[in-house]
């Protein structure tokens, strides 16, 4: 895992953005796969927003998606274990960047058919406390026209999309990476999550 952790940070110092196919174990990923699926199911998901605090509101012109926020002192082992591997990832990250990293917060993200996130940072503006944003991707079946992927814009006009395959890690800069979702035609599952510089205030 220390090697995975060296090419994250290594990757994201060449080019912005790191990309690990076969991120966790098999049990592990298959674990939080099903408890979103539960959790969806059961009516714990939310209509996601725009903005924060109390600016926070609903724009289906701008995203679609439906997201379950995890608390850290209630997450299941499966969430607890994924939870433990980010503060490896986010203890390497602020020893190699030289910046302090103070946790990770993290969300069940579903793009039912027909959803999509338009262009965007995941930086606020005039906040710089989203430092690392983390997608992992739980999508066992997807193929190519289910949509859904990630377009990353790269300098010069040029963009990548990343198809969100199943156990698929990407991290990457929230200041500077722009993204969107691109239309889903299937549900599209992952557990998403930012590390962050400041501290968690009840």
């Amino acid at each position: 895992m220390e090697n995975c952790f060296e090419k994250i940070s290594e990757s994201i110092l060449e080019q912005e953005f790191s990309i690990i196919d076969n991120f966790l174990s098999e049990d592990l990923a298959a674990a939080l796969l099903l408890e979103a699926q539960a959790d969806y199911l059961a009516g714990e998901f939310d209509k996601a927003k725009i903005g924060k605090g109390i600016e926070k509101k609903r724009i289906s012109e701008i995203r679609g998606d439906e997201v379950k926020w995890l608390q850290r002192d209630a997450a299941t082992k499966a969430q607890l274990d994924f939870w433990n591997i980010l503060d490896g990832i986010r203890a390497h990250l602020s020893e190699f960047f030289r910046i302090h990293l103070e946790r990770s917060e993290h969300h069940f993200a579903i793009y039912p058919p027909g959803s999509f996130y338009t262009k965007h940072l995941d930086q606020f503006q005039g906040a710089a406390n989203r430092i690392f944003s983390v997608i992992l991707y739980l999508n066992p079946a997807w193929k190519k026209g289910d949509g859904g992927e990630l377009r990353i814009y790269l300098p010069g006009d040029q963009h990548m999309d990343v198809e969100p395959l199943y156990n698929r890690l990407i991290i990457f800069k929230s200041d500077s990476v722009e993204h969107e979702v691109l239309l889903s035609h299937s549900h599209r599952t992952s557990l998403t999550g930012w590390i962050r510089r400041d501290k968690l205030i009840y």
